[in-house]
């Protein structure tokens, strides 16, 4: 299946006849490497789309969520996303990409803004869920937390068969039973002090 798609976007790219094909082609090369943790074809990939159309929003948040997502070169990472933003102000990804890069920043206050606005866009968004109970969670409003890695686990559960990441739940699952011990242990240390 992986050896397929990389050779039919292989192909697209060799009948590109102009340069917005050509990106399409190399767009999706760039996600296709993403995915199979092939991270230095993937930036090769996205950097093409780029040279050629510098304004290519889904490239710059793509490429710039990638970096973040891995922690790595973030202040390139916040401003390829910015980039996106700025062509695509009200794109909910886009804000949860900007809010995750500065979530790995340290940067709790804005990642929370920036994670809120995406979740008002794209409600139904697990990912968007997950990172907003992280940054609850690091910001110490643990109750917060738990109920955004709740819900994201409620919106994994209603995605379809092909959005559906089992890597991605057990790891919500592993947060939420952690996070259940730790509000019944807040409560028993409450009850104890009343």
């Amino acid at each position: 299946m992986r050896a397929e798609a990389e050779t039919a976007a292989r192909r697209a790219e060799q009948l590109s006849k102009g340069s917005a094909e050509k990106e399409v082609a190399w767009f999706l090369l760039g996600a296709i490497y993403e995915r199979w943790h092939k991270y230095d074809q993937a930036e090769q990939q996205f950097k093409k789309v780029l040279e050629a159309n510098p304004r290519h929003s889904g490239a710059l948040n793509y490429y710039g969520y990638m970096l973040a997502d891995r922690g790595l070169r973030l202040p390139e990472a916040v401003s390829l996303i910015q980039r996106a933003l700025a062509e695509e102000p009200h794109n909910g990804a886009y804000l949860d990409s900007l809010g995750w890069a500065y979530y790995k920043l340290g940067r709790y206050a804005e990642a929370e803004e920036q994670l809120r606005r995406a979740a008002e866009r794209s409600s139904h968004d697990p990912t968007i869920r997950e990172h907003l109970g992280d940054v609850y969670a690091k910001l110490g409003r643990h109750e917060e937390a738990h109920q955004q890695w709740d819900r994201a686990l409620v919106e994994w559960k209603r995605s379809s068969p092909a959005e559906y990441e089992p890597e991605k739940v057990a790891a919500v699952e592993k947060k939420l039973r952690e996070s259940k011990s730790r509000l019944a242990q807040q409560k028993s240390t409450e009850n104890k002090q009343d």
